[in-house]
């Protein structure tokens, strides 16, 4: 496959217009460094798997890369066309079942009755299809952003459009493009879209508008690159109220397997979405699709009639709003833009890491993550342990939250410390599973197994001799679980408590 058609894409830098293929971009190589130009300010987009990925890396998207080294082995494959299809058509029938039970207890393909099924996949999917339901989509330009493997991008082609994609992992728009070679894919950020003002007829996010490092400035740049008269719409997003903060995500998230598996989700305040989109309002018109226990409490909603779910039609009236500012639930909107709105476009300033080099680290995770670490800000390293309180970087890196006396922490499968050792030459630490029973206990120090030994229900202090650092960069100290399945007592059962650690001189 070659990449042809950049004719609507900016330069993320300068913001100018005059991109170029080079003679790297028609060589066999996985990574194409250097393969488009910006003929202004002469900043280069590598491609990578044959997707243009377009801007790089920042010190704030760390630990979003956390998420995308953590996730590329199971996202090898992503989802296939004939599957996605499968499942739009699937939940399109139970939708329209006059006995949802019976039909979920009844449909010879077991995958309705996986638990996703009706739960979160059904409330994401009757969002959308109450959003794009009749709506003429046959040749619009439709802009995916956040698009995954392209599982949500199937129903836009089947319905005539064409779709561009848009994530910011190297292997999710890799699999992607393989998948759904009719869809267009870039690799790229949603706070700084590398498209050109009104490019596009409708600009979607389905339930990832949550996982942007910014809602304000991913929905800025959305609006920007939507054509006058265009949809903007979102989909199957957690929100909070106003005055919340951080600590509701850490209580939400803090036996979230996922979550502490690497995967970066988040609930965003409902002022990030409404006061940015109403900053506008006299260029937009604005409406709310919302899922909260005190329904009641809203005037004028109209039901989806998504049965277990309180999704519902809501309002912009003041009054309305005014309870959303202090409920939490999920949400979705539809933005109509009604004439042009002048936004200037975002640019990025010097990145710390481009996308080609995090590509070339994929294939091995242990590798990856600790080549990354390399990269870490410094109010990430030797954060003080057990500690006191949470933080984003050791949430997303195993470690739950920690608990009064302060005297241990617990980790989920596996956990890591970004550590300067100094002079040190051993590392000591007490170590026991939450659930007793005997499981061999890996420490891992940048990315090489160093020590195996067998814990259990009883505290058992470990001490592993350093390996010689060969450079002065922080090291990351990996805890796990030498068998990462599932354990038969469940969340506890995968769990470990850590204290008392020391590094030896």
């Amino acid at each position: 496959m070659t990449v042809t058609d950049i004719s609507d894409l900016r330069c993320v830098y300068c913001n100018a217009t005059n991109l170029e293929l080079t003679a790297s971009a028609s060589s066999d190589r996985l990574i194409k460094h250097a393969a488009i130009v910006c003929q202004t300010c002469y900043s280069a987009t590598d491609i990578i798997s044959n997707v243009p990925f377009v801007g790089g890396y920042d010190s704030e998207d760390f630990t979003g890369l956390v998420e995308v080294i953590a996730t590329a082995e199971m996202n090898i494959g992503g989802t296939s066309i004939e599957t996605a299809r499968l499942l739009h058509q699937l939940l399109q029938e139970y939708h329209n079942a006059t006995d949802r039970a019976a039909w979920l207890a009844e449909h010879p393909n077991k995958m309705v009755r996986a638990p996703w099924f009706s739960n979160h996949r059904y409330h994401e999917w009757i969002q959308a299809h109450s959003i794009l339901v009749n709506r003429d989509l046959v040749g619009k330009k439709v802009l995916n952003v956040g698009a995954g493997t392209g599982s949500d991008t199937v129903p836009l082609l089947d319905a005539g459009a064409n779709v561009t994609c848009l994530d910011y992992s190297p292997t999710l728009v890799g699999n992607g493009a393989k998948n759904l070679p009719n869809a267009r894919w870039f690799g790229g950020f949603a706070h700084v879209l590398p498209f050109q003002d009104a490019s596009f007829d409708m600009v979607g996010a389905n339930a990832a508008l949550h996982h942007f490092r910014s809602v304000r400035e991913a929905l800025r740049e959305m609006l920007r690159v939507l054509k006058p008269g265009g949809i903007l719409f979102t989909t199957g997003d957690p929100f909070r109220p106003d005055d919340s903060d951080d600590s509701l995500e850490f209580s939400v998230f803090n036996r979230h397997e996922g979550v502490l598996s690497g995967i970066n989700e988040g609930i965003f305040k409902f002022c990030e979405l409404w006061d940015t989109l109403n900053e506008f309002k006299d260029e937009v018109e604005i409406a709310l699709i919302v899922d909260i226990a005190n329904t009641h409490e809203l005037a004028g909603t109209s039901g989806l009639g998504a049965d277990a779910f309180n999704d519902c039609w809501v309002p912009c009236w003041d009054q309305n709003i005014e309870v959303l500012r202090r409920s939490s639930g999920g949400i979705g909107c539809v933005v109509t833009k009604k004439s042009n709105i002048d936004i200037p476009a975002a640019t990025q300033g010097a990145f710390v890491l481009p996308a080609g080099i995090l590509a070339s680290w994929l294939s091995n995770q242990d590798e990856a993550f600790s080549s990354l670490m390399g990269w870490a800000a410094p109010e990430l390293v030797d954060l003080s342990f057990p500690g006191t309180q949470q933080s984003w970087f050791e949430l997303l890196n195993g470690w739950m939250a920690p608990e009064e006396p302060y005297s241990s922490r617990t980790g989920f499968k596996r956990a890591r410390w970004l550590l300067r050792t100094g002079s040190a030459k051993a590392i000591e630490f007490d170590v026991r599973t939450v659930v007793d029973g005997d499981r061999e206990f890996d420490l891992l120090i940048d990315g090489k197994l160093i020590d195996r030994s067998l814990i259990c229900g009883e505290t058992r202090r470990v001490r592993v001799d350093l390996p010689p650092a060969l450079t002065s960069n922080p090291r990351l100290f990996e805890l796990r679980f030498t068998v990462q399945s599932d354990h038969p007592n469940g969340f506890d059962g995968n769990c470990f408590e850590v204290s008392n650690r020391v590094l030896l001189d």
